[in-house]
């Protein structure tokens, strides 16, 4: 994640009946918000001003850095360690050189030491992975509740994707991938369906460790796909025209694109409902979606609030605010 970063209005692409997209509501429709959503800061630690949120398990815990905000550009934290909230209270940070990017339910952190992929316990004991020789590093990037976790091993020429499986302990998977090129890993869901980028391809990786493009649209397109839950998938398509919400199935056939000013979908709740951003009155702004129409412009919902998760009985936003970490609870 990138903190407190500018948008620039971009005209949405047209739905091509070509590729079975079907034109949704936009933001300037919404219903009336069901929920009047109340906000929560984390907690920052004792001496630091300065937090942002990388992960959470959706509910409870997130990870993320607290440190001291530079006031020279590039205006991000200095000193930072590495933290974890549990309900937006501080109870753990990490000493310097422990880099945690994921957290799932039970407290279990996903991340990495030097070279070297770990575990963090809740209490703060790191585990190495199991690696194979030939590779010259490798980081664990994002792990699920079942202790499923993914990440990107490197040989010093190329990036393998890999996947440590929670019920085999002690081994791991490389995963073959759709094209070449900077790999990322960006979600994984409960099945252990993993999500990312190589180069300006995004991908998924199914249940039988096979690798899919996700479908793209227009000129020079870029697909970024950035949260998984039971196999769908959301995210952003990018062209020389347009900058929209888009929304692949498993196999990443593209499902959908909402045009409207919708920008990104970022977030996927227990109920199928998207959280993402798009622009509401000429400013960019949390909304939430449900079968591509918008369902809650989120009034109630600071304007720079940008959405990480949504808790699985939908009652509960996670995030970060102007570049900190905090969460809404519907009343």
């Amino acid at each position: 994640m990138f903190k407190r970063r500018s948008a620039s209005v971009l005209a949405a692409a047209a739905i091509t009946t070509a590729l079975g997209l079907v034109p949704v509501g936009t933001a300037q429709a919404a219903p009336q918000a069901a929920c009047a959503w109340q906000k929560t800061a984390w907690e920052l630690p004792a001496g630091t001003n300065d937090g942002f949120m990388y992960g959470t398990d959706g509910a409870r815990y997130g990870v993320g850095l607290t440190g001291t905000m530079n006031i020279r550009f590039p205006y991000d934290i200095k000193n930072g360690l590495a933290t974890l909230w549990d309900n937006g209270k501080v109870v753990l940070r990490l000493p310097a050189g422990t880099h945690v990017t994921d957290v799932n339910s039970s407290g279990l952190m996903a991340g990495y030491t030097g070279r070297q992929a770990v575990t963090v316990s809740p209490t703060g004991k790191t585990t190495p992975l199991p690696t194979d020789p030939t590779w010259s590093d490798a980081t664990a990037k994002v792990i699920n509740n079942a202790g499923d976790i993914a990440g990107i091993a490197s040989t010093g020429t190329k990036s393998i994707l890999v996947v440590w499986p929670a019920g085999a302990p002690g081994t791991y998977r490389e995963l073959p991938l759709p094209t070449t090129g900077y790999l990322t890993v960006t979600d994984i869901d409960e099945q252990g369906r993993v999500i990312g980028e190589v180069g300006s391809v995004g991908y998924v990786a199914d249940l039988n460790g096979q690798s899919h493009a996700l479908a793209t649209k227009g000129t020079n397109p870029r697909s970024t796909p950035r949260a998984i839950r039971d196999g769908r998938i959301v995210g952003d398509i990018t062209s020389d025209t347009a900058n929209t919400e888009a929304e692949w199935d498993a196999q990443g056939a593209l499902v959908r694109t909402i045009g409207g000013g919708a920008r990104s979908g970022t977030a996927i709740g227990g109920n199928g409902t998207v959280g993402g951003q798009a622009y509401v009155a000429s400013a960019t702004r949390a909304v939430l979606w449900s079968n591509g129409v918008v369902s809650d412009s989120l009034p109630t919902v600071g304007q720079f609030f940008s959405i990480s998760a949504i808790s699985t009985d939908e009652k509960k936003l996670i995030g970060n605010e102007a570049g900190y970490p905090s969460s809404y609870t519907c009343s």
